[in-house]
Order: structure tokens, then sequence, then C-alpha cells
């Protein structure tokens, strides 16, 4: 069955992919059609850190080579001549070659617009902001380290007017669910719930402020261990976070019913002559007295800066400060805190999805000899990470990040010894007009003693129409 699955849904993107080729797209707004490969080398058993995170879960083998072919198309949200009606659809497939072989539909939606309102179905990536420099996308809860979920979702096209206050304050929404089978998980066919709700206040011509929610539930599915969890006859119990039935797990009735975790987002943004100026926070939750801010400061801490003028040097700047039971450092007790980030007694995988940390990718989940995730060996750290990115003239552009952490294990596992890393990553790209590729070429390092010790180089080439 799983074959057959799969050899349809390849079929479908195969015609989504050949068909507009062929087609006239009205209002002439055509898809942007990509193809490419891209090879990896390593001095090490595994990629370095920056090589393989982030890549929307694209790269799935453990080798010190690889070979990566991608294609895809994404046609963009676009109205028509009524203003009133717009649609987008999309796929990208993967290749890898490491010593074995893997195939992935790692993209495929389709989606329409009427007015403000956005329903879509399948699996997209989010889009990459901060320029591309960010170590989690300005989220920590979903950073673009996994393959995107599929599912069925309704959103806001950005921001909309909030009733009489349309002046100076907007709101934006968005309310998903999502499927994880066929990833291998300790829960088979478990889903995933995902809300969030953002209000923008204009406090001057010049300065935004940005205030939102998000929340993730796991919820349902077959533990192997805890056998059938409820499914949709309790649903609101998940998307509510009230506590579960008596048909529930001991553990969720007496907290809330599934895995629910989440982040309060704040991002103020400041819009310079110049340059734009964005501070950004991350408060996470797991439990419910952290929705209180009892485990503040854990959190991500960011700043980004991105000059207008795209010529120069440096154009974007990005520095992060990341901590989750940081204070684990220096305490004598070994206190570990209230909160067992990402982690949960039933759904014990994690918050991973195709053996991927679906959120920041410094959360590493431990995969067993079955190829299932069982939760993460370290989610108590502190992080600092830098990015810089710029022009070098001539069609060449370039960014490089800088990663620093301190890992001290888990609530219950704690490290004899916390563990320091140092990851690092150049690249360089050559765009021009004249030709209808691009290359890109780097060099990346993982230095301490949580990953081995290696270096790595690639080199790719990506041609779009």
């Amino acid at each position: 069955m799983k074959s057959i699955r799969y050899r349809t849904i390849i079929g479908l993107l195969l015609i989504t992919l050949i068909d507009p080729l062929f087609a006239q797209e009205k209002m002439g707004f055509s898809p942007h059609v990509t193809f490419g490969e891209t090879t990896l080398l390593s001095s090490g058993k595994d990629l370095p850190f920056w090589m393989s995170s982030n890549q929307n879960g694209t790269i799935t083998l453990h080798n010190p080579s690889y070979q990566l072919f991608q294609a895809g198309i994404k046609r963009e949200l676009e109205r028509d001549s009524l203003k009133k009606w717009g649609y987008t659809y999309g796929g990208h497939l993967a290749y890898g070659l490491a010593g074995k072989s893997d195939f992935q539909p790692n993209q495929y939606w389709i989606g329409v617009r009427y007015r403000s309102l956005i329903l879509k179905a399948g699996a997209e990536a989010e889009p990459i902001i901060y320029g591309g420099l960010s170590s989690t996308n300005g989220n920590m809860d979903n950073s673009g380290n996994s393959r995107p979920v599929p599912g069925l979702r309704l959103s806001t096209k950005g921001y909309i007017p909030f009733l009489i206050a349309k002046k100076w304050l907007t709101y934006r929404f968005l309310y998903e669910e999502g499927v994880i089978s066929p990833d291998k998980q300790a829960v088979t066919n478990a889903h995933l719930h995902h809300k969030n709700f953002y209000l923008r206040s204009r406090i001057s011509p010049s300065l935004t402020l940005d205030l939102g929610i998000e929340h993730y539930v796991w919820w349902g599915g077959n533990s192997a261990v805890f056998g059938p969890q409820p499914g949709w006859d309790e649903y609101f119990r998940y998307i509510l976070a009230r506590a579960g039935s008596k048909n529930a797990t001991l553990n969720d009735q007496g907290n809330e019913a599934g895995n629910g975790l989440g982040i309060y987002n704040l991002v103020l943004t400041k819009d310079w002559t110049t340059c734009l100026v964005t501070f950004y926070w991350n408060h996470p939750f797991e439990v419910p007295s952290d929705t209180g801010l009892t485990n503040f400061p854990d959190g991500l801490f960011g700043i980004h800066v991105g000059k207008k003028d795209k010529s120069s040097f440096i154009t974007d700047f990005v520095y992060e400060f990341m901590r989750t039971n940081g204070r684990i450092a220096a305490d004598p007790n070994g206190n570990s805190g209230s909160s067992d980030y990402f982690i949960h007694w039933v759904y014990r995988s994690g918050f991973t999805y195709f053996q991927r940390m679906m959120g920041s990718p410094l959360f590493v989940p431990k995969i067993g000899a079955d190829g299932i995730s069982t939760g993460f060996e370290s989610n108590m750290m502190w992080m600092h990470h830098l990015g810089l990115g710029g022009s070098l003239g001539n069609g060449f552009t370039w960014k490089s990040l800088l990663t620093v952490s301190r890992n001290f294990g888990s609530r219950y596992i704690l490290y004899s010894t916390p563990l320091d890393e140092c990851s690092l990553l150049f690249e360089t790209i050559y765009t021009t007009s004249k030709l209808p590729f691009a290359l890109k070429a780097g060099v990346a390092g993982d230095f301490g003693s949580r990953f081995e010790n290696r270096t790595g180089l690639f080199l790719g080439i990506n041609f779009h129409i």
C-alpha cells in the first residue's frame, strides 16, 4: 500500500511539474521552476552541522559524501482581475545518494485565496526570513529543519485590519491539522495540531510591535506502550489544552491531553532610512506553569539588521541567544527546572518528523536501531549564534554562520561535564541575469565535544526557469 501511495503522489507531482510548461497561465503569471545538484563532502563520518541543518529535511542519510538532487515548482498567490480570488500550487522533490539512496516528495501543496483568507492542502515550507541567517528562522518551534508536515490549513493572507482599530491595529491567524504518518514514530498515525494568532500595533509610522502565540499539540495515534490514544471524540480537549479524560493516560489526566507546547512571540521592528532593525523574542512553554513566564528567561532572543542597499559588503546581520533551563549550569544541587522541552511521556519521539527536530536544530534527536527517535539527549543548553551576509559584487553574494553552545543533557540524565560545541559555515553564491543558473560553494565545520571534529566542503548548481 505504501509503494502504491508513493507512486500516486509522484505521478501527480510529475503532472504538476510538466503541465504548466505547456499551458498558458492566466494574467501572464508563470510558475517558478528550479532543479539542481549539490555535492557535499566531509572529513568525518557525517556532514557538519550547518551543512545538513535547516534544509527542510532534504538530507536524511549519514555519510561522509552526499549527492543531493532537487527539483521544484512554485506558483505564488496572485489576485485576479476582480481582486477577490487567487490560487497557488507547488511541489519539491529531493533525491539523496550517500552509500544508499533516499527519494522523498519533500513539499506538495495546492491552495486558494478568497479576499484575505487562504485555504491550503498539502505540505509547504515556511518562507525564509532575516536574510537566511537565523538559527531558527525566527521561531524556535518551526525552524525549517525538518520536512513540512502535510495537512489542511486555513489562514489569513498576512495582516488584516482589526475591526474599528484598523488604522493602528491589525491581526493574522493560522489554524491547521496535520498527519504525521507515514513517519516512524513511537506513536503511530498521530496528528499534529497547530494554530497561531498575532496582533500588530503600529506605534509610529516607522515602529511596529507584533505579539503572538503559537500552539502545537500531538494527539491521537497508537502507542506500542500505552495503547490507542483518544481521538476526534476528545479533539476539543487537545486544542483547548484541557486535562485528558478517563480514557487518557494518568499523566494526561493530571496535566493536559496530548503533547502540547508552544511559544509566545514578540517582534519589534524599526524602519530606518537605510535599514530595517528587528528584535524578536520567543518564550517557550511546555507545561501550564510556563505560560505564566515562570521559566523566564528561557527562550530565544534575537536581532536582525537588514540594510536596504543590497550592494554593500555587509547587508544583513543576525545575533541570537537561546537558553533552555540554562540555570542548571550554576546550580550546585542539580535543579533542572520545571520543563522538559520537546519531550513527552507518551509521544516519546519528541518534536520530530522523519528523524529531524522540527524546531531549533540545536536539539538533536536520538535515533534508535529501529530508526525511531527516542527524544533528545540534550534539551538543556545555552547558545550564541552570529550570522553575517552581504555582496562581493559582480553577481557574488556571501553568508557566514557561527554557533557556540554549551549542552547540559536532559532533565533526568545530566552530563557529568557539559559539552561545548562550535559550528560554522561560509557560503558564496554566484548569480547573473544573463544565465539561467546559480552556482554555490562553501565550507563548514564542527569543533568541540558534542559532535565529532569535522570539516566539510560543498559545491552546487541550481537552474531556474
